[in-house]
C-alpha cells in the first residue's frame, strides 16, 4: 500500500487509475506522466459534442489541476517516457529525467492509423484522437464544406453524422465492402449505412482510395472525389513500441491477463494499450472504447494492491448518430440468432443475439439505455434465456398495455 507507483499516460486510463489507487487505500507515491499539455481527459465527446459546440474543453478533464493535487498525485504534463530500465525499475523521459517505481502502469494509449497510401505534396490530412485535433477540425464542418472522410468505422461514422448536422458535405470512402465489420453483424452495419444516406452522405463502400492530393481523394477504380477536407480514420494503432525496447510481450498492443499484469509482474497496462490474452476464457482482444479505459483501470489499481480482481465486464461500446443513441454489449455475431424487440414509428429497439444453446451473447439497443443494461447483466449470467425473458423497450411495453 506504500510503493511507489508510476502512471505512465495521463489520459483516461492512466487518470482513472490514479484515482483507483487512492480510492482502494494507496498511500503511497503516485506520479502520472502525459505528453499533452492538459490533465486527463475523456476522449468521446471529440467526434460529437465537442465538434458541435455543445461541450467546452474543459468538461472533458477527469478533474482540474487542483483536484490531482488534493488527491496527491503528483501530474506532469508534457512530458513523454522514451525508455523503461527494468532492472534498475525507472523510467527515462526526454528532458533527460528519471522516475523510480515499484509498479508502473503503461496507460500509453494508441494513435490514428496512417494513411498508407501516396499523398502528394501540398495534401492535408487531418485526424481525430486529441482535443487539439478536434479544435482544428470543428471550424471545417461549416455549412456548404465539402469533406471527405476515409474510413467507415465508428469514428468516420460519428464525424460524416456530425458534419451533417452542421450543414457540410460529406463523402465517405470504405475500402472494405461492409463496414463495422469487426463490431456489428452486416445487417445492423448496413441498415447504419443506409441511415447516414437518408440523410444526404453520399457513402463509396468497397472502394480503395489510390492516393490524396491536394482536396481531392483518387480511387482505384478511376474515380474522385473534391474535398475541402480530408479526414483519415481507418483504425488505431496501439502505442506499445515503449514496452516493446523494454522486453515486455507485445502484439498489437501490450499482452496483459485479466488483471492488466504484463509479462513482468511489475508492469501493469490499461486503456487502448493493453491487449487482454487469457486461453482458458477464450480472451485475445484489444478494445478501444470509454468501458475499457474505466474498467482496466479498476483491475489494474486492485492487482497492483493486491486486491480481489473485480469481475470481468461484458465489453460495451456506444455511439451517437443524428440524435439517436446506439449501444452495443457482448459479442453480437452474424451466427448468432437474432431477435428483434422493437417499436413502432422507428422507436426504441433492442436486438438480442442468442447463441446454439439460447444464452444471450450479445445486444445491440437503439435509444434503449435501461434495457441494454438489463441484457448486459443476461450475458453475464451466461444461462439459457427464453425469447419471452429477454428486455421489451418501455414504449412498446407501454403500447401493448394501451392496446389492451
Amino acid at each position: 500500500m506504500n510503493g511507489r507507483v508510476l502512471i505512465v499516460g495521463a489520459g483516461q486510463a492512466g487518470g482513472r487509475t490514479a484515482q483507483a489507487l487512492r480510492r482502494l487505500g494507496h498511500a503511497g507515491p503516485v506520479t502520472l506522466v502525459g505528453d499533452e499539455a492538459l490533465p486527463p481527459y475523456e476522449r468521446p465527446p471529440l467526434s460529437k459534442e465537442v465538434l458541435l459546440g455543445r461541450a467546452e474543453p474543459a468538461s472533458l478533464l477527469l478533474m482540474q489541476d487542483a483536484g490531482w493535487s488534493e488527491l496527491g498525485v503528483e501530474l506532469r504534463r508534457s512530458a513523454r517516457a522514451v525508455a523503461i530500465e527494468r532492472g534498475a525499475r525507472r523510467v527515462r523521459l526526454d528532458d533527460g529525467s528519471t522516475l523510480d517505481y515499484d509498479h508502473l502502469v503503461l496507460a500509453t494509449g494508441a494513435r490514428p492509423r496512417a494513411f498508407p497510401g501516396p499523398v502528394e505534396p501540398g495534401a492535408e490530412l487531418l485526424y481525430l484522437r486529441t482535443l487539439d485535433d478536434a479544435l482544428r477540425l470543428a471550424p471545417r464542418l461549416s455549412p456548404g464544406q465539402r469533406v471527405g472522410i476515409v474510413g467507415a468505422g465508428f469514428i468516420g461514422l460519428e464525424l460524416a453524422a456530425t458534419a451533417r448536422t452542421l450543414g457540410a458535405e460529406v463523402t465517405l470512402v470504405e475500402a472494405a465492402p461492409r463496414p463495422l465489420a469487426r463490431l456489428l453483424p452486416a445487417a445492423f452495419a448496413f441498415e447504419q449505412i443506409e441511415l447516414h444516406r437518408a440523410r444526404g452522405v453520399q457513402v463509396l463502400l468497397g472502394q480503395a482510395v489510390e492516393r490524396i492530393a491536394p482536396g481531392r481523394i483518387h480511387l482505384t477504380d478511376g474515380r474522385s472525389v473534391d474535398a475541402d477536407t480530408i479526414v483519415v480514420g481507418i483504425g488505431a494503432c496501439a502505442n506499445d513500441e515503449l514496452a516493446a525496447a523494454a522486453g515486455l510481450a507485445v502484439r498489437d498492443g501490450i499482452v496483459v491477463d485479466a488483471a492488466g499484469r504484463s509479462s513482468d509482474p511489475a508492469i501493469h497496462a490499461v486503456g487502448d494499450a493493453a491487449r487482454h490474452v487469457d486461453a482458458g476464457a477464450g480472451l485475445d482482444h484489444r478494445l478501444e472504447s470509454w468501458r475499457n479505459a474505466e474498467d482496466g483501470a479498476q483491475a489494474a489499481a486492485a492487482s497492483i494492491l493486491g486486491l480481489p480482481p473485480p469481475r470481468p465486464p461484458v465489453p460495451w461500446f456506444w455511439t451517437d448518430q443524428y440524435g439517436r443513441n446506439i449501444q452495443i454489449a457482448g459479442r453480437p455475431d452474424d451466427g448468432h440468432r437474432c431477435v428483434v424487440l422493437d417499436t413502432p414509428d422507428d422507436g426504441p429497439r433492442l436486438a438480442c443475439y442468442l447463441d446454439g444453446s439460447a444464452r444471450l451473447r450479445g445486444a445491440i439497443g437503439i435509444d434503449c439505455a435501461r434495457e441494454l443494461r438489463r441484457a448486459m447483466k443476461l450475458i453475464e449470467r451466461g444461462e439459457p434465456v427464453e425469447d419471452g425473458a429477454l428486455p421489451v423497450p418501455r414504449a412498446r411495453a407501454l403500447s401493448e398495455a394501451v392496446a389492451t
